[in-house]
């Protein structure tokens, strides 16, 4: 009696990967992939691989924790515990495999050499300290990566946005033809990861756009956030059907991006101008 009482429910399902966690907590709250991928911003195919526990379909695996916290709390579940279970799942993704194949003693034929033997030491030791160094460095990415990223761009990023200053005021009136609530549209050229951030500089929302997907911010992100990414070359931005041209050079993290129409006009009127400047003649 007490073996059956100690028996699992008739039907009850293992749960052995986060994902499946994540989608069975969905399907409780009664919501769509669509759903979540609203509440979240992020596309519903990636939704899909982390359900799936598919990481290698994620744009880069320093953001599929980051996924996987959203997700959370969306369905409400703890966001802490859930990026704790997916940076496991990666670390055994990436060290479950043996390092080498197992020889059979009994076979003297089949024993490995000595310099064998010693290259398989040197490897094993190499794995473990790169997963060390992995487990030491890994976090989320809208914490310590992202203030990575800004500390390594706020240098070179002041004259930026000194000459952004100049420029916008510069060309204001030029800037007074668009509508203070005209679209700002946002085109994926590739795949390109943005964000958002707050006044603070912290970034609150992310999504990903895919080759030639639109994204229209919405009039209180216009209002209270900016526009970062760290691949210019592949976003196109365009405010009541201007182009406003390249937000920042190729590769190259750009953040502080105003996202209000008159802004937007003014740094495009004032990149055409320096770019349209007479050259200086030589004193004599």
């Amino acid at each position: 009696m007490a073996d059956e009482a100690d028996a699992p429910e008739q039907g009850e399902l293992a749960i052995t990967r986060t994902g499946d966690r994540l989608r069975l907590a969905r399907e409780a709250a009664g919501l769509s992939l669509a759903d979540v991928a609203t509440r979240t911003r992020i596309t519903q195919r990636h939704l899909q691989a982390v359900e799936q526990s598919d990481f290698a379909a994620l744009p880069g695996r320093t953001y599929v924790t980051g996924f996987a916290r959203a997700y959370a709390r969306a369905v409400d579940l703890p966001e802490a515990e859930v990026g704790a279970a997916v940076r496991q799942e990666l670390a055994e993704e990436e060290y479950g495999r043996p390092a080498y194949e197992a020889y059979e003693p009994t076979d003297p034929a089949r024993l490995p050499t000595a310099r064998l033997a010693w290259t398989l030491v040197v490897v094993a030791l190499l794995l473990v300290s790169a997963y060390g160094v992995w487990r030491f460095l890994s976090v989320e990415p809208d914490e310590a990566l992202i203030a990575a990223q800004n500390r390594a761009a706020e240098e070179s990023e002041a004259p930026a946005q000194a000459a952004d200053t100049a420029q916008a005021a510069g060309t204001a009136t030029k800037a007074g033809a668009i509508p203070a609530d005209a679209p700002v549209i946002l085109t994926g050229l590739s795949e390109v990861w943005i964000g958002f951030d707050d006044a603070s500089g912290k970034t609150e929302n992310w999504r990903t756009l895919d080759a030639g997907e639109t994204y229209e911010v919405p009039p209180a992100y216009i209002e209270q956030f900016t526009l970062r990414t760290s691949i210019p070359q592949a976003l196109k931005v365009t405010v009541g059907g201007r182009d406003i041209g390249a937000i920042g050079p190729a590769d190259t993290l750009v953040k502080n991006i105003s996202l209000k129409p008159a802004d937007l006009i003014a740094r495009a009127d004032g990149a055409g101008a320096a770019q349209t400047l007479p050259p200086v003649a030589p004193r004599r």
